[in-house]
């Protein structure tokens, strides 16, 4: 069995050995998750459901439900909507 640790790292070294594009795809595709994963954590730990989340932004709950899930592109516009009924900010962070 493996674990999600080892297929990351699996997904990794492919990605290495295909080169640039496909290291950048897979941050890309990283960085998309994370998004998704962090804002699903804010809205729990105010305790809000996505229907209340969607009555404070203004914003259909389905839609908060296919962004917390990775499924959504969202706009500018709706992440700040989200991030301001959340109490937080997005933020570019440099690397180590």
């Amino acid at each position: 069995m493996t674990t999600f640790d080892q297929f990351v790292a699996e997904l990794e070294a492919e990605a290495r050995a295909e080169g640039p594009e496909a290291v950048a795809e897979l941050e890309a595709f990283r960085l998309h998750f994370s998004l998704a994963r962090q804002l699903a954590e804010q809205r729990r730990a105010r305790h809000l459901t996505q229907k209340q989340l969607a009555e404070l932004t203004g914003i259909n709950q389905a839609e908060i439900s296919r962004i917390e899930r990775g499924q959504a592109n969202p706009t500018t516009a709706t992440l700040g909507a989200l991030t301001r009924a959340l109490g937080v900010d997005v933020r570019l962070v440099p690397t180590t």
